[in-house]
C-alpha cells in the first residue's frame, strides 16, 4: 500500500470538499481514499447491506481493505463503534488489532487515535471505539459497552473458524436506537463448500446480504512471490488452487489427515501422560509452535504460537507475552536454522534441532495420519487450517502422489507437529509397511 497522507489536512485545515470522502469533525480529507484502496473494498464502504460476505483467495486485501473501511469509518462517521472477532481473543492481537495499528500510522491518524495494548481497545477522539475480542470469551462479549453509542458494525476475521452459532449470537448484539447503522462483515477464505458461511449465504437468498469474491489478481499490492506460489498451486493441487487462487468453495475430497478431529481439547497441562513440542521459523510464511499432549494413546493438539511478519526477537517476545513455550520444556526445531535456534537459546529456551533423515518428512506425516489425533480448532486456529486444507497430490492422470508429496498452501504448523513427534518416532521404532 503506498503510503499517502490522509492527516495533511486536519493539520492544516485545508478541505478539497469531498462531502462523502471527509469529515466534518476533524477536517480529514479523505479524497485520497481511492488511490489508498483496491477497488472492490473501497466500494464496499459505501454499502449499505447488513451482512458483507467478503470470500477471496489468498493476497487479495480483503482484510486489509475492510480494516482501510472501519478506520474511516471510526474517524468521520459518529456513532459508529466497531467488535472485531476472532475464534480466539490472541489471534487478534497478531492479526487485526496490529493491522488496524498499522492503518492508522500508514494513514497518519495517530493523532486521532487512543490505543490501549493491554485490553487491545482503541478510541477515536471523537468518542468512536473499536474493540477487539475472541469467541473463547463469550460472556465478556455479552457484556461489551461503548463510552459512546451501541455496536453498530462487528467484523470476524477468518470466520470459517466460527461456529454458526457464534455468528448467530453476534448477529442479535447488532440491535439498539442510538447507532446510525447496523453490519457485519464475515471475510474468509473458501475452504469447504459444506461450510455453514455458504449453506446460509450462497445457497439460500437474503436481501439483506451481499456476496463479494475477491482473488490476488484484485490486489493492487500483491508481491511477485505470493503469485507465483499461488499459480504453482494449479499443477500441484487443485483443491488449494480453487480456494488459495481463485477464492472458490473447495471440495476436500483428497485430505491427508482423515484421522483428525476438531474439538475443544478436555485435558489441561498436567493432565497429559506426556507432552512434546516442536518449532518452524518463518517470516514471510508463519512461525509455528505446536504443542502435542498424549494421554491413553491418544495426541492433543491444545496449545500454539502461530504468528508471520515477524522477527525471532518479536516472536520470543510475543511468546513471552502469553507463553505457549516454557522454557523449562525442550522444544525441537528445523536444525536448517542453527541462528534462528541459538537465538532462542539466548533467551533462555531449550531448543534442539531436529535429526532429519532422508525419509523423515514421509515418515512424520505418515506418522501423524495414523494417530488418534484431536486438534483443538480454538487454541490451534493455524494447525487447524492447515490441516483441514493439507491434500495429497496428484498426477496428470489424477493418481495419488507419496505422502511426501502432499501439499498445503501452508504447512508450517505441521512442519512444526512433525519436528515434535519426532523422537518419539524413533523411541517406538515406527515402521513403513
Amino acid at each position: 500500500m503506498e503510503d499517502t497522507v490522509l492527516a495533511e489536512s486536519y493539520r492544516t485545515g485545508v478541505s478539497r470538499g469531498d462531502a462523502e470522502l471527509s469529515s466534518a469533525a476533524f477536517d480529514v480529507d479523505f479524497t485520497p481514499l481511492p488511490e489508498l484502496m483496491n477497488p472492490i473494498p473501497y466500494r464496499l464502504i459505501f454499502d449499505k447491506h447488513r451482512y458483507v460476505i467478503s470470500r477471496g483467495s489468498a493476497g487479495s486485501g480483503k482484510s486489509v481493505g475492510h480494516a482501510q473501511k472501519i478506520i474511516y469509518y471510526t474517524t468521520s462517521h459518529p456513532g459508529r463503534n466497531t467488535l472485531v472477532i476472532r475464534k480466539v481473543s490472541d489471534t487478534n492481537r497478531t492479526s487485526t488489532f496490529a493491522l488496524i495499528k498499522k492503518i492508522i500510522n500508514d494513514f497518519h491518524l495517530g493523532e486521532l487515535f487512543t490505543i490501549r495494548e493491554s485490553d487491545m481497545v482503541i478510541k477515536c477522539i471523537n468518542g468512536n471505539q473499536i474493540i477487539f475480542k475472541g469467541m473463547d470469551d463469550r460472556e465478556k462479549i455479552k457484556s461489551i459497552t461503548f463510552d459512546r453509542g451501541d455496536l453498530s458494525d462487528i467484523w470476524i476475521e477468518e470466520a470459517t473458524e466460527t461456529a454458526e452459532e457464534d455468528f448467530d449470537q453476534l448477529d442479535l448484539r447488532l440491535r439498539g436506537k442510538n447507532a446510525p447503522s447496523f453490519q457485519i462483515t464475515l471475510t474468509f477464505n473458501p475452504i469447504d463448500s459444506m461450510h455453514w458461511i455458504k449453506q446460509k449465504f450462497y445457497d439460500k437468498k437474503d436481501d439483506r446480504a451481499i456476496c463479494v469474491l475477491s482473488t490476488y489478481k484484485d490486489n493492487r499490492w500483491c508481491d511477485e512471490e505470493t503469485k507465483t506460489n499461488l499459480e504453482l498451486l494449479k499443477e500441484k493441487n487443485p483443491y488449494l488452487y480453487d480456494v488459495y487462487a481463485r477464492g472458490e468453495w473447495g471440495n476436500a475430497g483428497d485430505i491427508v489427515f482423515r484421522n483428525a478431529k476438531f474439538e475443544r481439547c478436555p485435558y489441561k497441562g498436567d493432565d497429559f501422560d506426556e507432552i512434546v513440542a516442536g518449532m518452524d521459523f518463518g517470516y514471510t510464511h508463519y512461525h509455528a509452535i505446536e504443542l502435542i499432549g498424549f494421554k491413553d494413546g491418544r495426541a492433543y493438539s491444545f496449545a500454539e504460537l502461530y504468528v508471520n511478519q515477524k522477527t525471532n526477537s518479536e516472536v520470543i517476545e510475543a511468546n513471552n507475552l502469553h507463553p505457549v513455550l516454557t522454557n523449562t520444556k525442550r522444544c525441537l526445531a528445523d536444525s536448517a536454522e542453527p541462528k534462528s535456534i541459538q537465538d532462542w537459546r539466548n533467551a533462555g529456551y531449550s531448543v534442539d534441532g531436529v535429526k532429519k533423515g532422508p525419509d523423515s518428512v514421509r515418515v512424520g506425516l505418515t506418522y501423524l495420519a495414523g494417530l488418534d489425533w484431536t486438534i483443538d480448532p480454538v487454541a490451534c486456529p493455524g494447525l487447524a487450517a492447515e490441516v483441514r486444507g493439507f491434500s495429497y497430490r496428484k498426477d496428470k492422470n489424477g493418481t495419488i502422489r507419496e505422502i511426501d508429496e502432499a501439499v498445503g498452501f501452508y504447512d508450517d504448523a505441521i512442519a512444526a507437529a512433525r519436528y515434535a513427534i519426532s523422537e518419539k518416532i524413533k523411541s517406538q521404532r515406527f515402521v513403513l509397511w
